[in-house]
């Protein structure tokens, strides 16, 4: 006797196929199987705007002999909605997962990118971890006729900011999924765009996992092992009561033995998706939690400054002879209000190795942030606060300093922006000394090495930009430098502030780029200033 049900799950790594319904992730699994989509599909395609996987299905797929398991996921990462079936969909992925992810195959359409993969980019690394997203492969589809032929048109020409910072931030790793109406399975570019991915993918040379997938492909393997030893003992019991009561006997048994043990097995099975849905419902649990409380903090933050807001009133109702003081106090303001961090042609390092002008810079861009011990680390620029140009010229200071080898190097940044001395504590721009203060740079051997300030001078311009790394710091013009500016001297205590904006931005990215300040930024800095005129107005009547 045998029991010929198939096993529920594939111990293989698997190959995610992912994006957007309608992106053409079906579509992309049949070429690669080879699998027609009128004739024998092994994923569904549908024409409609709608999709056509409502469960994740998956299949065996060998590249070099190496067996993976392609999964075609529903539309389970593309959607704001986390009912119960979409989490139940999310947990059996995950559950085909327990083995590993080799690759998340991200499909996107060859027209732009949007926001919606950003948001699915950011649920991606929330239900499979941050670090997932170093597996994955942006392949294009929709691709017409010229730039499935010439990679590098389709490269040069036809891909905008948006586009090439994704495949940046994927390590540069892209390939074209083929139209099969231009181009059969049979045609040498259909071929060769196929063998491209497959490329791509062996170029992964590890296999992604985690405590979570740990966990669920060691309760797999468990139930795995009390089907083969409740199989074997059927068996046994078989083969006894064959040759002692005879095979009516012994099948009837087996039977019934098959169906117990089939009943134990699926509640083992259930009870394991049941695990994944646990953890899934408490990290989403967590996140809300945190939202709350930062919700709250921010009500308590305006509440203060509301309260701060009065007492500055009632200080300046007071005493008349603050007058003089706050005119030194406005001049303050304004060299704040003319504080816009980085000039524009700044330039910084990106992940790929390209060094770009900070003009350049997206949100999702990976810059180099520190060196640490050898060791190149990359950072997610998560915000542009302003960019572009100012209505009035604002101060920049100029610092020049010789790197090691000789040569001459400056950075440009507003006076009150922070860069780090040769101790990593921060200080003002316009407070290192000549001469004196070392700061920290970047050599050809990858370390930050201390060189002295040659000079700085002050110059006026009109173009700025401010962003933030998730590091919260940047190599701006090979000097380490701090992302905050005009704030209290301490990165740990500003790094706690954005706190809130950084984990916001892990679940909606921004999309602000404009010349007006970002909102939280400038609740931050009108707080901030509020505090220390407060303080200055009440050092001036302890005087009085």
């Amino acid at each position: 006797m045998a029991n010929n049900t198939p096993p529920l799950i594939i111990n293989a790594p698997a190959i995610l196929l992912v994006g957007k319904t309608g992106a053409g992730k079906s579509t992309l699994g049949n070429l690669m199987l080879g699998t027609s989509e009128n004739e024998n599909p092994t994923f569904f395609v549908s024409d409609s705007f709608s999709s056509a996987t409502e469960q994740s299905c998956s299949a065996n797929y060998k590249i070099n002999n190496e067996v993976f398991n392609i999964v075609d996921t529903p539309g389970v990462f593309d959607t704001e909605d986390l009912n119960k079936d979409t989490l139940e969909e999310i947990a059996r992925t995950i559950q085909k997962c327990a083995y590993g992810v080799k690759a998340i195959l991200f499909v996107v359409e060859a027209k732009r990118f949007t926001n919606e993969q950003k948001e699915m980019i950011n649920k991606i690394s929330l239900f499979l971890g941050e670090e997932a997203l170093q597996y994955m492969i942006s392949v294009f589809s929709h691709c017409n006729k010229k730039q499935t032929e010439d990679l590098e048109y389709f490269r040069k020409s036809c891909w905008n900011e948006p586009i090439r910072a994704f495949v940046n931030s994927v390590g540069g790793r892209w390939a074209i999924s083929p139209n099969s109406e231009i181009f059969p399975p049979d045609n040498p570019v259909h071929e060769n765009r196929l063998k491209e991915l497959q490329a791509k993918i062996t170029s992964i040379h590890e296999v992604y996992t985690n405590e979570f997938l740990e966990k669920a492909r060691k309760e797999q393997e468990e139930n795995e092992r009390k089907a083969k030893e409740a199989e074997e003992r059927r068996k046994k019991e078989y083969d006894d009561l064959k040759k002692s009561e005879g095979e009516a006997i012994a099948k009837a048994n087996y039977e019934m033995q098959r169906a117990e043990d089939e009943r134990r097995i699926n509640e083992n099975r259930d009870r394991e998706l049941q695990n994944i849905k646990n953890t899934l419902i408490e990290r989403i649990s967590r996140l809300d939690e945190r939202m709350t409380v930062l919700s709250k903090a921010n009500e308590d933050l305006s509440e203060r400054n509301m309260e701060l807001s009065m007492a500055i009133m009632e200080l300046s109702n007071k005493n008349d002879q603050l007058a003089a003081r706050n005119d030194q106090l406005s001049n303050d303001i304004n060299e704040s209000k003319n504080s816009r961090c980085f000039w524009l042609g700044t330039k910084v390092k990106l992940e790929s190795g390209r060094i770009i002008q900070m003009s350049e810079l997206q949100v999702g861009d990976r810059v180099l942030s520190n060196i640490r011990n050898g060791i190149a680390e990359f950072s997610d620029v998560y915000l542009i606060a302003h960019i572009g140009k100012l209505d009035h010229m604002a101060k920049f200071a100029k610092i020049s300093f010789t790197r090691p080898d000789g040569s001459r190097g400056q950075l440009l940044l507003t006076t009150t922006h922070y860069v780090f001395d040769e101790n990593l504590s921060i200080i003002f721009a316009k407070n290192l000394r000549p001469g004196e203060t070392k700061i920290l740079i970047s050599d050809d051997n990858n370390k930050l090495v201390p060189v002295i300030v040659d000079d700085v001078t002050n110059e006026w311009h009109n173009k700025y930009i401010s962003f933030y790394t998730r590091a919260g710091s940047v190599i701006a013009n090979g000097v380490l430098s701090s992302c905050y500016d005009h704030c209290p001297p301490s990165q740990t205590l500003m790094d706690l502030v954005f706190l809130p904006l950084r984990w916001w931005t892990h679940i909606i990215p921004s999309t602000h780029r404009e010349t007006r300040l970002h909102p939280y930024i400038q609740f931050l800095e009108t707080t901030y200033l509020s505090f220390i005129n407060a303080m200055k107005k009440s050092k001036q009547l302890i005087k009085n």
